[in-house]
């Protein structure tokens, strides 16, 4: 398999620190709110979240959709990796990602997992390894966000809708779009899907 002859990447250097020494997405999340100054009232009005739900994110209670992930990565004009675990010392000189040592966001509600293949120094550049279980999504509505996305898919079907026209995608089949254009992914069938999947976010100045 395609997974097997390719490293999963860690992440280290280029970014900024924004306090983040913690372990899970919860406390993460709550570092880098801190680290702005910001209340949970506050960054719910800037995400357009509820108070509940960043709650609950915070304290691990809940696993956050990949869209409230990008809204939060949006709100801090971080990239989406910044969510990831980190294990730094999985990084060769910030250049080379080893097999089976790396990034990985498990977005367990939805049946998603990713691992980023490129280096965090990187940080307008994410590649990674989309796996997804039998009917799995990325939720209810179409959502977007700054930059390009693109893939490759590995294995299984993945219907993607793009401002409301739907493609269904099979072994072999690619796609690319701004990522600005409202789009939405699941996996259909009874197997699961591997999508190899490029996101590009422009940076602030």
């Amino acid at each position: 398999m395609f997974w097997d002859k390719i490293g999963r990447a860690s992440g280290q250097g280029g970014m900024k620190d924004h306090g983040r020494n913690d372990s899970t997405l919860g406390l993460r999340l709550r570092a880098l709110r801190k680290s702005h100054g910001l209340s949970l009232k506050e960054l719910s009005a800037r995400a357009s979240l509820s108070v509940g739900s960043l709650s609950q994110i915070e304290r691990d209670l809940s696993s956050p959709s990949v869209r409230t992930l990008n809204k939060l990565a949006t709100s801090f004009d971080v990239p989406l990796s910044y969510f990831f675990a980190d294990p730094a010392a999985d990084e060769v000189d910030g250049i080379v990602i080893r097999r089976d040592t790396g990034h990985e966001m498990d977005v367990s509600a939805q049946g998603i997992r990713k691992h980023l293949l490129t280096p965090k120094a990187l940080d307008g550049l994410q590649l990674m390894m989309v796996r997804m279980t039998p009917e799995s999504s990325s939720g209810p509505e179409a959502y977007g966000h700054e930059g390009l996305d693109a893939g490759y898919v590995l294995s299984g079907a993945v219907r993607l809708e793009v401002e409301g026209r739907v493609y269904l995608l099979t072994e072999g089949d690619s796609f690319g779009f701004p990522s600005t254009r409202p789009h939405r992914f699941e996996c259909v069938g009874t197997q699961p899907a591997e999508v190899l999947w490029i996101n590009t976010q422009s940076r602030k100045p």
